[in-house]
């Protein structure tokens, strides 16, 4: 049951996206934590556990989004729906690409460190 039976394909853009938001290696999202966590600490080590926990909920939340909407219960008017045009895919893959490529060249964001 899920979208995965409806939509397989773009289950596959839901884990990328989804695993793009849980801060995974090879994404901005886990650099940005990173640094987030790194000026945290030198502020005030009593705001990094709230950090750490609002990361910790975030990555939690973001993992239970997806198995629901993956391998949960669907709605009974998603039937409706198609399996997804070339439009779509496309825009998703435009989105996912530089999020997941500008961890290559992050100079460009972190040029005044």
């Amino acid at each position: 049951s899920g979208l995965m039976n409806l939509m397989p394909s773009m289950g596959l853009w839901w884990f990328l996206l989804c695993s793009s938001n849980m801060a995974a290696p090879p994404t901005l999202n886990l650099m940005g934590e990173i640094s987030l966590l790194n000026s945290i600490v030198s502020w005030s080590w009593v705001s990094m556990v709230a950090l750490f926990l609002l990361s910790f909920f975030s990555a939690g939340y973001t993992l239970y989004l997806y198995s629901y909407t993956q391998h949960g219960s669907v709605f009974s008017c998603l039937y409706s729906f198609s399996s997804g045009n070339y439009r779509e895919y496309l825009l998703l893959f435009l989105h996912w690409v530089p999020l997941n490529l500008y961890i290559l060249n992050v100079d460009l964001f972190f040029n005044w460190l």
